[in-house]
């Protein structure tokens, strides 16, 4: 197969460390373009290439692709070997893939955003969103240190299921959520700075801040 040109659009903080993760993991060659969503000009050049004028988008041959669950699982296809998702042939394995894909996107991701940014769930008082966002977020953070407590990692090994989870601990950190009585999720990035692949993410954090002045 030949490979495709990828051009990943990311914000450094955003969810897009996940994908750009994911094409460090795969070692596959991509472009990266910075959006800083306090610029005009850079969120006028994002809506130009993505529908919905957010990150992650990863343009394949010039195609769109959005959604961090859609991009891990196309990185996978592309590069199976390269340990994203452990392999395996088993129907049952697939479905917790998709439902720790779920979780992180779907369950975590408002969650987070309620903690750390309640003004874009709401047009009326924030206060109210941001208290059930913590009590959404006892629960669903409690769900997950029990699951790495028993297993390690999200799968029972490594994956980046593990590294979007980091994310949604990170944002729900900066809004104030306490991970004290959570130590697995509380280490879960410092484990995971031993993997190069997750390692060159974070440096490339830092470089994309000092690059967009932040």
């Amino acid at each position: 197969m030949t490979t495709p040109d990828l051009v990943l659009y990311h914000a450094p903080g955003a969810c897009s460390q996940v994908s750009r993760c994911a094409l460090e993991q795969a070692e596959l060659p991509y472009r990266l373009e910075l959006v800083n969503f306090a610029s005009a000009e850079s969120k006028a050049e994002l809506a130009r290439v993505s529908p919905l004028a957010k990150v992650p988008t990863l343009l394949i041959d010039g195609e769109v692709l959005t959604e961090n669950a859609a991009i891990q699982v196309y990185i996978a296809a592309l590069r199976p070997d390269a340990g994203l998702f452990p392999m395996s042939s088993d129907p049952r394995f697939g479905a917790e893939v998709q439902s720790g894909l779920s979780f992180c996107g779907g369950t975590l991701h408002p969650i987070v955003r309620g903690l750390f940014n309640p003004a874009r769930l709401t047009t009326g008082e924030i206060d109210g969103v941001r208290e059930r966002a913590r009590e959404l977020a006892e629960k669903s953070f409690g769900y997950a240190e029990a699951r790495l407590a028993e297993r390690g990692w999200w799968l029972g090994t490594w994956s980046i299921l593990d590294v979007y989870l980091n994310w949604t601990v990170q944002i729900a950190t900066w809004g104030g959520f306490d991970f004290a009585k959570m130590p697995q999720l509380a280490s879960l990035q410092e484990r995971q700075m031993e993997r190069p692949s997750f390692a060159r993410m974070m440096q490339g954090e830092k470089e994309a801040r000092s690059a967009l002045g932040q």
